[in-house]
Protein backbone atom coordinates (compact mmCIF):
# COMPACT_ATOMS: atom_id res chain seq x y z
CA UNK A 1 0.00 0.00 0.00
CA UNK A 2 1.55 3.35 -0.92
CA UNK A 3 1.88 5.73 1.55
CA UNK A 4 1.46 9.09 1.14
CA UNK A 5 1.23 12.53 3.04
CA UNK A 6 -1.01 15.55 2.23
CA UNK A 7 0.39 19.00 1.96
CA UNK A 8 -2.98 21.44 2.55
CA UNK A 9 -6.13 20.11 4.25
CA UNK A 10 -8.86 22.60 2.50
CA UNK A 11 -11.91 21.31 0.91
CA UNK A 12 -9.47 19.03 -2.05
CA UNK A 13 -6.68 17.68 0.94
CA UNK A 14 -9.69 16.64 2.96
CA UNK A 15 -11.31 14.85 -0.01
CA UNK A 16 -8.91 13.04 -1.37
CA UNK A 17 -7.85 11.61 2.65
CA UNK A 18 -11.32 10.19 2.43
CA UNK A 19 -10.99 8.95 -1.00
CA UNK A 20 -8.33 7.54 0.45
CA UNK A 21 -9.86 5.56 3.46
CA UNK A 22 -12.84 5.15 1.20
CA UNK A 23 -10.12 2.99 -1.52
CA UNK A 24 -8.42 1.14 1.22
CA UNK A 25 -5.29 1.48 -1.28
CA UNK A 26 -3.87 4.29 -0.13
CA UNK A 27 -2.55 5.12 3.10
CA UNK A 28 -2.52 8.70 4.51
CA UNK A 29 0.64 8.74 7.19
CA UNK A 30 0.79 12.94 7.43
CA UNK A 31 -0.66 15.75 7.05
CA UNK A 32 0.24 19.24 6.64
CA UNK A 33 -1.41 22.69 7.02
CA UNK A 34 -0.02 25.54 9.01
CA UNK A 35 -3.27 28.02 8.18
CA UNK A 36 -5.90 25.11 10.22
CA UNK A 37 -5.31 23.77 13.95
CA UNK A 38 -5.94 20.47 14.95
CA UNK A 39 -9.63 20.90 16.17
CA UNK A 40 -10.82 22.20 12.92
CA UNK A 41 -8.89 19.93 10.62
CA UNK A 42 -11.28 17.37 12.86
CA UNK A 43 -14.90 19.34 12.09
CA UNK A 44 -13.66 19.77 8.30
CA UNK A 45 -13.37 16.68 7.61
CA UNK A 46 -16.32 15.33 9.16
CA UNK A 47 -18.79 17.61 7.06
CA UNK A 48 -18.54 18.75 3.87
CA UNK A 49 -21.58 21.01 2.21
CA UNK A 50 -21.09 18.89 -0.95
CA UNK A 51 -19.83 15.55 -0.23
CA UNK A 52 -21.50 15.15 3.00
CA UNK A 53 -21.03 13.71 6.24
CA UNK A 54 -17.77 11.57 6.64
CA UNK A 55 -19.02 7.78 7.59
CA UNK A 56 -16.26 6.80 10.33
CA UNK A 57 -14.64 8.25 13.53
CA UNK A 58 -12.66 11.43 13.34
CA UNK A 59 -11.20 12.72 16.36
CA UNK A 60 -7.95 14.77 18.05
CA UNK A 61 -5.20 12.52 20.25
CA UNK A 62 -2.29 13.74 21.64
CA UNK A 63 -1.23 15.68 18.81
CA UNK A 64 -2.13 13.58 16.31
CA UNK A 65 -4.97 12.77 13.68
CA UNK A 66 -7.27 9.81 14.33
CA UNK A 67 -9.17 8.64 11.45
CA UNK A 68 -11.53 5.27 12.10
CA UNK A 69 -8.59 4.11 14.56
CA UNK A 70 -5.42 5.19 12.75
CA UNK A 71 -3.31 8.11 13.57
CA UNK A 72 -1.52 10.30 11.26
CA UNK A 73 0.81 12.85 11.93
CA UNK A 74 0.56 16.62 11.77
CA UNK A 75 2.59 18.87 10.73
CA UNK A 76 2.30 23.31 10.87
CA UNK A 77 5.17 24.18 9.74
CA UNK A 78 5.18 26.92 7.10
CA UNK A 79 7.32 25.85 4.57
CA UNK A 80 7.24 22.21 4.18
CA UNK A 81 11.04 21.51 3.08
CA UNK A 82 11.81 22.17 6.63
CA UNK A 83 9.75 18.65 7.49
CA UNK A 84 11.01 15.28 7.43
CA UNK A 85 8.50 13.69 5.84
CA UNK A 86 10.04 10.52 5.22
CA UNK A 87 10.51 10.18 9.08
CA UNK A 88 6.52 9.71 8.68
CA UNK A 89 7.19 6.64 6.44
CA UNK A 90 5.59 8.98 3.39
CA UNK A 91 7.15 8.18 0.07
CA UNK A 92 4.31 10.51 -2.22
CA UNK A 93 2.82 13.77 -1.76
CA UNK A 94 -0.53 15.50 -2.77
CA UNK A 95 0.49 19.04 -3.22
CA UNK A 96 -3.03 20.73 -2.66
CA UNK A 97 -2.17 23.90 -1.12
CA UNK A 98 -3.30 25.38 -4.79
CA UNK A 99 0.09 27.34 -4.18
CA UNK A 100 2.97 25.51 -5.49
CA UNK A 101 1.31 24.25 -9.00
CA UNK A 102 5.03 24.22 -10.88
CA UNK A 103 7.83 21.81 -10.78
CA UNK A 104 9.51 24.27 -8.11
CA UNK A 105 7.33 21.84 -6.21
CA UNK A 106 10.69 19.82 -6.53
CA UNK A 107 11.54 20.80 -2.96
CA UNK A 108 9.24 18.16 -1.84
CA UNK A 109 11.54 15.78 -3.63
CA UNK A 110 14.20 16.87 -1.67
CA UNK A 111 12.47 15.82 1.66
CA UNK A 112 12.23 12.42 0.71
CA UNK A 113 9.59 12.25 -1.54
CA UNK A 114 9.91 9.88 -4.52
CA UNK A 115 6.61 11.39 -6.29
CA UNK A 116 4.31 14.41 -6.30
CA UNK A 117 0.93 14.79 -7.21
CA UNK A 118 -0.63 18.10 -7.72
CA UNK A 119 -3.95 19.37 -7.27
CA UNK A 120 -4.31 21.91 -9.42
CA UNK A 121 -3.16 22.58 -13.13
CA UNK A 122 0.06 23.03 -13.16
CA UNK A 123 2.35 25.46 -16.60
CA UNK A 124 4.98 23.19 -16.78
CA UNK A 125 4.59 19.71 -15.03
CA UNK A 126 2.86 16.65 -17.19
CA UNK A 127 -0.52 17.23 -16.73
CA UNK A 128 -2.53 13.76 -16.36
CA UNK A 129 -6.55 12.81 -16.83
CA UNK A 130 -7.55 9.66 -16.31
CA UNK A 131 -9.23 7.79 -19.48
CA UNK A 132 -7.57 10.23 -21.53
CA UNK A 133 -3.90 10.03 -21.01
CA UNK A 134 -2.62 8.21 -18.11
CA UNK A 135 -1.04 5.55 -19.39
CA UNK A 136 1.37 8.29 -20.83
CA UNK A 137 2.00 8.17 -17.09
CA UNK A 138 5.69 6.69 -16.26
CA UNK A 139 8.78 6.09 -13.89
CA UNK A 140 10.33 9.35 -15.21
CA UNK A 141 7.45 11.11 -13.92
CA UNK A 142 8.79 12.44 -10.34
CA UNK A 143 5.83 15.17 -10.09
CA UNK A 144 2.50 15.32 -12.65
CA UNK A 145 -0.11 17.33 -12.00
CA UNK A 146 -4.32 16.17 -12.01
CA UNK A 147 -5.05 18.98 -14.32
CA UNK A 148 -8.24 21.14 -13.94
CA UNK A 149 -11.99 20.41 -12.75
CA UNK A 150 -12.98 21.34 -15.82
CA UNK A 151 -10.64 19.61 -17.88
CA UNK A 152 -11.49 16.16 -15.68
CA UNK A 153 -15.02 16.53 -17.18
CA UNK A 154 -14.08 18.16 -21.04
CA UNK A 155 -11.01 16.25 -22.34
CA UNK A 156 -12.57 12.89 -21.57
CA UNK A 157 -15.56 13.35 -23.60
CA UNK A 158 -13.75 15.27 -26.74
CA UNK A 159 -11.32 12.04 -26.44
CA UNK A 160 -14.33 10.53 -27.84
CA UNK A 161 -15.33 12.71 -30.75
CA UNK A 162 -11.62 13.26 -31.48
CA UNK A 163 -11.19 9.74 -31.79
CA UNK A 164 -14.13 8.95 -34.04
CA UNK A 165 -14.47 11.78 -35.84
CA UNK A 166 -11.64 14.25 -34.95
CA UNK A 167 -11.70 17.75 -34.08
CA UNK A 168 -10.27 20.94 -35.87
CA UNK A 169 -11.73 23.94 -33.79
CA UNK A 170 -14.17 24.12 -30.93
CA UNK A 171 -15.86 26.05 -28.06
CA UNK A 172 -17.04 25.53 -25.00
CA UNK A 173 -18.98 26.48 -21.99
CA UNK A 174 -18.47 25.31 -18.39
CA UNK A 175 -20.86 26.13 -15.76
CA UNK A 176 -18.70 26.26 -12.52
CA UNK A 177 -19.43 26.89 -8.90
CA UNK A 178 -17.35 29.44 -6.97
CA UNK A 179 -14.08 28.96 -5.96
CA UNK A 180 -12.40 29.60 -3.08
CA UNK A 181 -9.80 31.95 -4.64
CA UNK A 182 -12.78 33.95 -5.81
CA UNK A 183 -14.23 36.90 -3.63
CA UNK A 184 -17.43 37.96 -2.38
CA UNK A 185 -16.64 41.36 -1.52
CA UNK A 186 -14.15 43.75 -3.94
CA UNK A 187 -10.52 43.53 -2.99
CA UNK A 188 -7.05 42.59 -4.30
CA UNK A 189 -5.80 40.33 -6.85
CA UNK A 190 -2.82 38.78 -8.04
CA UNK A 191 -3.95 40.19 -11.92
CA UNK A 192 -5.52 42.79 -12.82
CA UNK A 193 -8.64 41.18 -14.00
CA UNK A 194 -12.38 40.85 -12.22
CA UNK A 195 -11.45 37.72 -9.89
CA UNK A 196 -10.94 40.58 -7.37
CA UNK A 197 -14.53 41.83 -7.36
CA UNK A 198 -17.65 40.22 -5.73
CA UNK A 199 -19.03 37.51 -6.47
CA UNK A 200 -22.06 36.99 -4.89
CA UNK A 201 -23.95 37.47 -8.28
CA UNK A 202 -24.21 35.43 -11.18
CA UNK A 203 -21.08 36.38 -13.85
CA UNK A 204 -20.57 35.37 -17.01
CA UNK A 205 -17.18 35.15 -18.48
CA UNK A 206 -15.93 35.06 -21.85
CA UNK A 207 -12.47 34.12 -23.37
CA UNK A 208 -11.11 32.01 -25.56
CA UNK A 209 -11.52 29.14 -25.98
CA UNK A 210 -14.16 28.65 -23.65
CA UNK A 211 -16.43 30.78 -20.98
CA UNK A 212 -17.28 29.83 -17.62
CA UNK A 213 -20.84 30.61 -15.94
CA UNK A 214 -19.85 31.02 -12.00
CA UNK A 215 -23.21 30.75 -9.53
CA UNK A 216 -23.21 31.52 -5.95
Amino acid sequence: MVKVRVNGFGRIGCLVTRAAFNSGKVDIVAISDHFIDLNYMVFMFCYDFTHGKFHGTVKAENGTYVINGKPISIFQERYSTNIKWADAGAKCAVESTGVSTTMKTGAHLTGGMKRVILSAPSADAPMSVMGVNHEKYGNSFKIVSNASCTTNCLAPLAEVIYDNFSIVGGFMTTVHAITATQKIMDGPSGELQHNGCPECHPCLYWHCPGCRQDYP
